[in-house]
């Protein structure tokens, strides 16, 4: 009887640890976290409605003020990084980011999405919907989704913090 309660003490007290080091003990950034294989980032935005073009471009300067990587504006052929909206998408998500060129841990293009029919829905401000534009890119740059409340990532209504920056400066030190 005593074994039993033993037992028991133990798996609990390893689900609680197991579950610190999954949610809440992770860093966002790591080495096995897909990123670009450059600290130079060129992109293109392929929506065409002049509000979101103007959401998308405030989201890129926002990561472009932090000064850890650079962005420069090219053609939809040369960017890296392309980002557009959709009506929907595929399981009603708020956003999606996807590599159609991936190299072990690193990618050279990366299409971001956002779903216009999901921010109407629930009545996302203009400033929701850019930071909504900067967490995919945040994602496409190599960070995780995260509970860290000191991370953007966190809330929708936050700015890029600190703390990002420091993450995302970690996960490119190695990259020229």
């Amino acid at each position: 009887m005593l074994n039993i309660k033993l037992i028991k003490k133990i798996a609990i007290a390893s689900a609680v640890a197991l579950g610190m080091f999954a949610f809440g003990g992770a860093t966002q950034a790591n080495a096995s976290s897909p990123h670009f294989d450059s600290r130079k980032i060129t992109y293109h935005i392929d929506s065409t409605s002049k509000n979101y073009k103007g959401i998308w471009q405030d989201a890129i300067n926002e990561w472009n003020s932090k000064g850890v990587l650079k962005f420069k504006q090219a053609s939809k052929k040369k960017a890296m990084l392309r980002m557009t909206t959709r009506k929907t998408l595929k399981d009603n998500t708020l956003w999606d980011a996807y590599a159609p060129e991936m190299w072990g841990n690193t990618y050279s293009r990366l299409t971001a999405k956002l779903n216009r029919s999901y921010m109407d829905n629930y009545s996302f401000t203009r400033k929701a919907r850019v930071n909504a534009a900067t967490d995919v890119i945040e994602v496409g740059l190599g960070l995780d989704l995260n509970s860290d409340k000191r991370s953007h990532m966190s809330d929708l209504n936050m700015p890029i913090t600190a703390y990002d920056v420091a993450q995302l400066r970690k996960l490119y030190a190695h990259v020229k």
